[in-house]
């Protein structure tokens, strides 16, 4: 359950005008040293000019001091009496329907208690943040009905979109009501980056004992992949207490993988021996089904591969038959080959150079080029490029089959 433990209200306290100094770079502020040196070096000898010669001294000074200063950044910050309060409030799923409830009786307890000039805004957040209510002078809380995004906890986007709320000239406060469990985003730094703009930060947590939770943090598959090949699919699972679960993997409509498995406590990583179907794109659903769970909604996750279809040959060849340079006829030299090839599983077309690409991605689809006694003169200046940008640069197989030619 839920336990609320504030600090004092922070909505309640009222600001006093005031004025302060402050400095951007007070390391310059070392150079006043230079002040007495300079008094030391120019004060006047007795005589008649001593006089003016003290008030050019002083001036001297005077413009000294005003580029030290300068140079230090002095900053006269004047605080106004109005204070503008952001409250952040957690609806996250870790966070119980009590718990929730807890924090908004303390927002309208803390609203109704500003003063007539403070003005008060509300977010909520889950994993995303939303504004529920602006930045307005009414001291009475009306109906929440903003409805983030729940399955994840997001504190450092719900901060950097309170920052955006506040007004020019009145004092700011923030005021953070979660029970901490951060599940993405960095919060820490920006609540630095809120403290650093000169924001009040306070928090009101919410102390709970956690429940068993166990949850699927990330599934990894190749992502290309040919059929019938074997292939781990890594699995990444968190538990916050030892227990046993039930590890499961579909493909559409199939169960490629269920086994129980024990969890420990913290990180842990399965890998999941699987074969590759059917060509076309495939999501692995991973379903996780512990012994005893709070939140469901994170037991599931995908991961998408591409399973590619058997590797595709270009096959090069002269058309048989033709006369040869001594009036020999050019035999069928590409049969046997074409014939091996289909027999391993391999999908091959047959094109003469005439038909052979002229452009790089037409030639990208096929896995390797097989030229059969073809020679270099049955191919373009263009071709040729072609042929070479795609070794070169795609990394694509070629094999030539010499011959009489």
């Amino acid at each position: 359950m839920a336990g609320l433990s504030p600090p004092a209200n922070p909505a309640s306290a009222h600001l006093q005008r005031r004025k302060s100094l402050r400095f951007t770079s007070p390391l310059f502020l070392v150079l006043l040293l230079l002040l007495p040196v300079t008094a030391w070096a120019g004060w006047p000898s007795p005589g008649a000019a001593r006089r003016r010669e003290l008030a050019s001294l002083a001036i001297r000074i005077v413009i000294l001091l005003c580029l030290i200063l300068s140079l230090a950044g002095l900053e006269i910050v004047r605080t106004g009496s109005e204070l503008a309060v952001v409250f952040l409030m957690d609806v996250s799923d870790s966070m119980s329907q009590q718990a929730v409830d807890a924090e908004t009786v303390y927002v309208r307890d803390a609203i109704e208690s500003m003063g007539p000039d403070d003005r008060a805004a509300i977010i909520l957040f889950g994993a995303d943040a939303l504004v529920d209510r602006p930045m307005i002078a009414a001291n009475e809380l009306g109906l929440i009905s903003s409805v983030p995004v729940t399955n994840q906890t997001d504190l450092a986007e719900a901060i950097r979109l309170g920052m955006a709320l506040y007004p020019a000239g009145a004092a700011r406060r923030m005021v953070i009501l979660s029970d901490g469990a951060q599940t993405s985003g960095n919060a820490r730094a920006a609540a630095e980056y809120a403290a650093a703009s000169g924001v009040e930060i306070v928090v009101v947590p919410f102390i709970h004992e956690p429940a068993l939770e166990t949850l699927i943090t990330n599934v990894d598959a190749p992502t290309q992949l040919r059929p019938g090949e074997g292939f781990e699919l890594n699995v990444s699972i968190r538990s916050n207490q030892a227990t046993s679960a039930v590890l499961r993997v579909l493909a559409g409509n199939d169960v490629l993988y269920e086994q129980p498995h024990a969890l420990r406590r913290g990180d842990q990583t399965f890998s999941l021996p699987l074969t590759a179907g059917q060509p076309g794109f495939v999501s692995y659903e991973v379903q996780i089904v512990p012994d005893q769970d709070t939140f469901y909604q994170n037991n599931r996750l995908d991961a998408y591969s591409e399973i590619l279809g058997p590797p595709g040959i270009l096959m090069v060849s002269m058309e048989p038959g033709q006369i040869l340079p001594g009036g020999e006829v050019r035999a069928d030299e590409h049969s046997a080959l074409l014939q091996a090839l289909q027999a391993s599983g391999f999908n091959v077309e047959l094109v003469t150079p005439n038909f052979f690409p002229l452009d790089l991605p037409t030639l990208a689809q096929y896995d390797s080029v097989v030229l059969v006694n073809v020679p270099a003169r049955a191919f373009t200046n263009r071709q040729m490029q072609t042929l070479q940008s795609y070794v070169r640069d795609l990394g694509g197989g070629l094999v030539a089959v010499g011959g009489p030619t």
